[in-house]
């Protein structure tokens, strides 16, 4: 699965440098911009992925100590593995879905500096990767933060957490550019 998990790995790191390009020389005012006042702006999609991503660190946590106990549901793997499959259906498809109020912005305008807190947060998911590696290959199922009984096989979860990013990636880009700001960010280095 080494394999498997560098790729994780350089997927992250791309989706961080394209949001660092994307980010790069904008003001206050443009990672604040929201589109219609229903929707999130750049930077409230920043504060969401964190959010959301962290979620996650305390099972991941478990898995890697040894001690998670997935509930009962998780030990029908082909259940698992359909929620899974499902979840990430709806990270790759074109329209919106609601998010979980446990992973809403906290707030709805952010400094500046949340672009360096997504970088770095995006390094500890990296690392989070790195150190999962040894259980991609076990058929470790574990559950949602957001409900104990939607589960899911964790490399299952790695690929919904990246699909999840690359979908907000793109509505950042769309905000720019519907308000005339355009960036040459290219997927990839």
């Amino acid at each position: 699965m080494k394999d498997k998990a560098d790729a994780w790995q350089m997927e992250i790191a791309t989706i961080s440098w394209e949001f660092e390009e994307l980010l790069k020389d904008l003001s206050y005012a443009e990672i604040n911009l929201k589109p219609q006042p229903s929707s999130w702006s750049i930077a409230e999609n920043l504060s969401h992925l964190i959010r959301l991503n962290e979620s996650y660190y305390p099972i991941f946590d478990q898995v890697i100590a040894g001690n998670y106990k997935p509930p009962f549901i998780g030990k029908v793997f082909f259940l698992a593995k359909s929620f899974g499959n499902l979840l990430y259906r709806a990270m790759t498809s074109k329209g919106k879905t609601k998010t979980f109020a446990i992973w809403e912005p906290v707030q709805s305008e952010f400094d500046l500096d949340i672009a360096e807190e997504f970088n770095r947060h995006q390094m500890e998911l990296s690392a989070y990767v790195q150190k999962l590696d040894p259980f991609f290959e076990t058929g470790t199922v574990i559950h949602s933060p957001a409900h104990r009984f939607l589960v899911y096989p964790l490399d299952k979860a790695i690929d919904i957490i990246i699909a999840h990013e690359k979908r907000h990636l793109e509505q950042s880009k769309s905000i720019l550019s519907s308000h005339g700001k355009t960036k040459n960010v290219k997927s990839g280095r």
